[in-house]
């Protein structure tokens, strides 16, 4: 994916987020969303771990889904806060990841790279030399990491993974409201 495209898929995904009422309280707490993209990266280690289909595309692998699932909570943050992805230089994390033992291992270095972002969000600017963009892009560019990596259709999972959602009842405002819905 080129970056153009990656920014591209973050203005439409958060459009379409914000059309299914996602993003009515648009001062959601950032770091609470970030946490949501930790657990979606906890469930591709889950679904690797137990070699598991994914429920919602059962043709994909869950890891590969999940990790679409992921980078989709990422970008809808990005289109929300007008992040830019850029290509990233290469990092420590990075050779992490490349070098490896196994996929959880690469799962945990995507998880520091969300709360390192996290952290930037809440450090006065005086800490970081970079901008949010950086953070996010190197966020970004270490699960296309992992999904290369893993031989995952990251793209094709992100495009039915969106599809798929247009049409979950569980997405619904009301549905999500109720009881044991998907509020937070």
């Amino acid at each position: 994916m080129t970056p153009e495209q990656i920014n591209e898929y973050a203005k439409n995904i958060f459009a379409q987020n914000v059309q299914r009422g996602w993003w009515d309280d648009m001062d959601r707490c950032v770091f609470q969303t970030l946490q949501l993209v930790n657990t979606e990266i906890a469930e591709a280690t889950e679904g690797d771990r137990k070699d598991l289909m994914d429920d919602h595309l059962p043709h994909r692998k869950m890891a590969e889904v999940e990790l679409a699932d992921t980078v989709i909570r990422l970008l809808d943050l990005a289109g929300r806060y007008e992040w830019v992805y850029r290509k990233h230089p290469p990092t420590f994390a990075m050779h992490e990841i490349a070098t490896a033992k196994n996929t959880a291992a690469r799962h945990l270095w995507l998880t520091a790279s969300v709360c390192t972002l996290a952290v930037r969000l809440c450090a006065p600017d005086e800490y970081f030399t970079v901008d949010d963009n950086a953070y996010f892009s190197h966020t970004i560019t270490a699960a296309l990491q992992i999904a290369e990596i893993e031989g995952y259709d990251l793209i094709g999972a992100i495009d039915e993974k969106l599809e798929y959602n247009k049409a979950r009842a569980d997405h619904d405002r009301k549905n999500r409201a109720q009881a044991g819905g998907k509020k937070y």
